[in-house]
């Protein structure tokens, strides 16, 4: 008898303000990568790392929903704990955010956070940065513009990378504690592109349009909702 896989959990965060098509195709293809039993997809409350968001958090949660309806074959689950948070007056944090979902799903399910691969650069600034292989896996994606060298990472999140790197089978054979790196994700998108075409007025159906990166529902949503002016 073969070995019963174990349940496999992809979680992405992210502000999606506003989703686009980038976000989509890479929650597409890193489920098709690892095949994991469910996404969950996490927008972000009140993170540490940047100035106040610009569409609230009903409308990113309404967005993400109309550009997630239908795309995937597996449950998809927008998990809004981060913005509850955020409700409370308190900032975001991934590791806290990893600490709850690791009671959920509890210690035999393997978690695969995935990050921007522009993020491991500031990794070790994170809040108990090296707990969060305690819970979870890291998988980082390569996003639009930026080429990472993986020698160029600060030396202990170099060091950590390098000893816990392991191929995407042996993520899904444990519960956490290893990493993957994947280079091939760069979608040339921009959400703060996209926000200043809509704070300007652009038309959608300009030759060079950032508007047709984003999910025709999504768009319509926007309008509809006159986000982003």
């Amino acid at each position: 008898m073969g070995i019963k896989p174990r349940h496999c959990v992809i979680v992405f965060g992210g502000s999606f303000d506003p989703v686009h098509c980038g976000h989509v195709a890479l929650v597409k293809h890193v489920s098709a990568l690892f095949q994991p039993h469910e996404i969950r997809l996490l927008p972000a409350g009140k993170p540490w790392q940047k100035e106040c968001l610009a569409a609230d958090a009903m409308h990113r949660v309404k967005m993400l929903e109309l550009a997630f309806h239908g795309e995937l074959t597996i449950p998809l689950f927008i998990d809004q704990q981060e913005i509850q948070r955020a409700l409370l007056g308190h900032a975001t944090f991934s590791v806290e955010t990893l600490q709850n979902l690791r009671r959920e799903l509890g210690g035999d399910t393997a978690i695969v956070f995935v990050i921007g691969a522009d993020q491991l650069m500031n990794l070790a600034n994170w809040r108990d940065w090296q707990k969060l292989f305690d819970l979870a896996h890291v998988c980082a994606v390569a996003r639009p513009g930026y080429c990472l060298d993986l020698a160029d990472l600060p030396e202990t999140v170099k060091t950590t990378w390098n000893n816990r790197t392991a191929s995407i089978d042996q993520l899904k054979q444990s519960a956490a504690g290893n990493c993957f790196y994947y280079a091939d994700l760069a979608w040339p998108i921009s959400a703060s592109a996209i926000r200043q075409e809509l704070r300007m007025g652009a038309c959608a159906d300009s030759k060079n349009s950032a508007f047709g990166l984003v999910p025709p529902k999504v768009l319509d949503y926007i309008q509809q909702q006159h986000l982003y002016k």
